[in-house]
């Protein structure tokens, strides 16, 4: 069984503020198509404004919505998320755990179990959940060459790594030891390389665990938990305590257990339904997000009649986004653009392709009231353009503040890019500013 890791990648605030076509405002913005050789036919400046929400309704339509439902929902009770938390917030904890030097795995067990005497089901996973991912490696040699050596929870502590069987088996190993139930869960995952996917998969991909806690079941997810894959294939260690005891009805966009009790779902799905929802990363479900359109699909197509396609995504006020058009790790220039509009807390993220070909949609986000400049990833969709109906259009970079000064490009229209042709040596870019600026 071959054994994915979550690929993660993030945008800096710094380099938005130089090249991210990111724009929140109240009015939305004219949009702007190429044409700078006059033999061709003349394209007409299109007009990205939606005035209302009847026009803004045509594209959120009911019909692809699934609402996924958990099959126990006391499992997640008050007091088992209060648990969860203070387990996760316990510094005692992390820095007692920390300063284990375990000789052996015997050594190890004989210390957790010491440490969890008296402690709750929740608190002594959180410990094992926490050394694992504090201490075990993600054997990138391994996955990448497809010879996984011993996965056994001997051989994974020995080496300090391992793919994602070694971690569900160590995790079981030391569950077994203090007596908590415990399982392996074998499925498929929206892990690494899941994008070059062009089918569904042959074999399961995929390991992580399920635990039993006061007679409900969670699910637990320590390969993830512990890191993930950068862009050059390195393992970078970082915590993500989203994955100690996740809920089934979020893990389920990217994890699907090959025996279907394991989704802890009242109504399981499919293979088929799998691979149509889109790659919603945790940060979707932290920061509240909705995405609108598309609703629980992960493929794009381009607006009827028009040469872009539109995903809509209601945030919290405190939320920033950001977003790219990719083709083949390639960002497309002038390929995207995101406007904000406040009254309805809706985000309208544009993407025009400049040619037929697959590409992928990655929308960033990140809480505004923070100091942090990173956006991290918060879902994936792909663009898969078989006919282009119009000529291709791109988007002008812009900056944040760019709508809010009710700023609106006049000249040129339809475009990023500006061609001197036939010895002309400047070009004119008008803009239109609100009446208030002509007073200063």
């Amino acid at each position: 069984m071959g054994c994915k890791i979550c690929k993660k990648s993030t945008v800096d605030e710094s380099a938005i503020k130089t090249s991210e076509n990111n724009v929140r405002s109240r009015q939305y913005e004219k949009n702007a198509a190429t044409n700078d050789n006059t033999t061709e036919k003349p394209i007409i400046p299109i007009d990205l404004r939606i005035d209302n929400d009847t026009n803004t309704d045509q594209y959120t339509g009911t019909n692809d919505h699934t609402e996924i439902q958990v099959a126990d929902p006391q499992a997640f009770n008050d007091s088992l998320i209060q648990q969860r938390q203070q387990a996760i917030n316990n510094r005692s904890y992390q820095s007692t755990i920390k300063s284990w030097r375990p000789k052996s795995l015997q050594q190890l067990t004989e210390t957790i179990k010491a440490f969890s005497q008296g402690k709750s089901f929740v608190d002594r996973h959180w410990i094992i959940f926490y050394w694992i991912a504090s201490n075990i490696d993600y054997d990138t040699v391994s996955y990448f060459s497809g010879q996984y050596g011993d996965q056994t929870a001997e051989g994974v502590f020995r080496a300090k790594k391992g793919v994602c069987a070694g971690y569900a088996n160590l995790y079981k190993y030391l569950s077994d030891q203090l007596e908590m139930p415990c399982e392996v869960v074998s499925g498929y995952s929206k892990g690494y390389g899941f994008e070059d996917r062009t089918d569904a998969p042959s074999e399961t991909d995929h390991a992580w665990n399920a635990v039993e806690i006061g007679h409900h079941w969670y699910l637990m997810e320590s390969t993830w938990g512990a890191g993930h894959l950068d862009d050059t294939k390195q393992f970078k260690r970082e915590l993500s305590s989203y994955y100690f005891l996740p809920r089934p009805n979020e893990m389920i966009y990217h994890h699907l257990p090959e025996n279907e009790k394991w989704q802890l779902l009242r109504t399981p799905i499919k293979m088929t339904q799998y691979l149509q929802m889109p790659k919603l990363r945790p940060l979707y479900f932290d920061l509240h997000i909705e995405l609108v359109s598309p609703r629980n699909q992960a493929h794009v197509d381009l607006l009827p009649g028009k040469p872009y396609a539109l995903v809509l995504v209601r945030t919290p006020s405190d939320v920033d986004l950001v977003a790219k058009l990719q083709l083949q790790g390639q960002e497309i220039d002038g390929g995207h653009r995101v406007i904000f509009d406040h009254q309805k807390q809706l985000y309208s993220c544009y993407f025009a392709p400049p040619q037929t070909d697959n590409y992928k949609i990655t929308i960033y986000a990140k809480q505004a009231t923070t100091n942090d400049t990173t956006y991290n990833q918060l879902l994936d969709l792909t663009l898969d353009v078989k006919q282009m109906s119009l000529n291709p259009i791109s988007f002008p970079q812009t900056w944040k503040n760019f709508s809010d000064l009710g700023l609106e490009v006049i000249s040129p229209q339809n475009t990023h890019l500006i061609k001197l042709n036939n010895g002309v040596d400047h070009a004119q870019i008008l803009i239109k500013t609100p009446d208030i600026f002509s007073s200063i």
